[in-house]
């Protein structure tokens, strides 16, 4: 099993593969390209819940469905929305069905935002008690 901060890593390699990947598919009309992007960005956004979830004591989801179930446990509703969307636009329309609608761009941006939130929140919960994290 990997640990939170492997996960996290995993997540922000994903999504800076995967958006230059889309990023270099819509330049150059390759649709193949944008569809293998689209399904690494969402991966990240698998790998930056993971960590939370593992964090907060949960095992690693073994499907979608559990993903959103745990986080929405743990009251991270704007998580379960970003997943929604991630799902849907990333993995769905564009990585399975090769269709780049207008959303897609936003669920990347979003997923870039998920990844930032998990980030500060577990770095925030490894520190001591009375220490803040630096912005």
């Amino acid at each position: 099993m990997a640990k939170v901060r492997d996960h996290l890593k995993s997540a922000e390699e994903f999504y800076a593969l995967g958006t230059k990947e889309y990023e270099e598919g819509h330049r150059k009309g390759d649709l193949t390209r944008m569809r293998e992007g689209c399904e690494k960005i969402f991966h990240a956004y698998v790998e930056a819940t993971a960590a939370l979830v593992q964090k907060r004591g949960f095992p690693e989801p073994d499907s979608h469905g559990e993903r959103w179930e745990i986080l929405d446990k743990l009251g991270r509703r704007k998580l379960v929305e970003i997943g929604d969307s991630a799902f849907l636009y990333l993995h769905q329309y564009g990585y399975y069905g090769g269709k780049m609608r207008p959303e897609v761009e936003k669920a990347m941006k979003d997923v870039k935002e998920a990844i930032d939130y998990v980030r500060k929140e577990v770095a925030h919960e490894s520190l001591p008690l009375g220490h803040s994290p630096k912005s």
